[in-house]
């Protein structure tokens, strides 16, 4: 998804759902801090939008700009409506989001994770794409290990997943430093 797909999708949200302010929980929630992604970002044609004052208006959305809504088909991106009360996120969230908004989107405000909100949720996810996004932010400097350490403390979760949620951040960091060797190597 380009910037101007996702500033189209949150002016075409914020008509629909008579809202000014959305939740952006997803990959695309690093367009709060980088409105140009890097070339090598694994690709999405959704954005996790959710309304945040008015909750009651995601089934609407969900069907006017959802997956298999007709904007979908004639677009080829489509809006996720996703409760960020689904995600696993460090305490302290709300009070760290960044807003993504532009001339484009008259005034309808995306308040995306703050990057390392990001990675520690997708570090919790744990799917293959959630892998290969972290490993880019990872590629990209976007995210400081301490403060990621910082983060996995803050989630809602035990010690034991915590621990988990750790040896994968290291994981990650391991592999890493492998594909630099290989890369220096070549």
């Amino acid at each position: 998804m380009t910037k101007l797909q996702l500033e189209n999708l949150l002016l075409k949200a914020g008509d629909i759902a008579r809202e000014r302010d959305f939740f952006l929980i997803g990959s695309q929630a690093l367009r709060g801090v980088s409105p140009a992604m890097p070339r090598d970002f694994p690709a999405t044609r959704e954005a996790d939008l959710y309304p945040r004052r008015n909750p009651q208006a995601w089934y609407t959305l969900r069907t006017k700009l959802g997956k298999g809504s007709a904007f979908f088909k004639r677009n080829g991106y489509y809006l996720d409506c996703t409760d960020p009360a689904l995600s696993t996120l460090p305490e302290g969230w709300l009070e760290r989001l960044v807003p993504f908004r532009s001339l484009r989107t008259r005034g309808v405000t995306a308040w995306c994770l703050e990057p390392h909100d990001l990675f520690v949720s997708k570090l919790v996810a744990w799917r293959e794409k959630d892998q290969l996004y972290l490993a880019a932010m990872l590629r990209h400097r976007l995210v400081k290990a301490v403060l990621i350490s910082t983060r996995i403390e803050e989630l809602p979760v035990s010690n034991s997943e915590k621990q988990e949620l750790a040896e994968r951040f290291q994981w990650l960091i391991a592999n890493k430093a492998r594909r630099n060797q290989r890369r220096r190597k070549n």
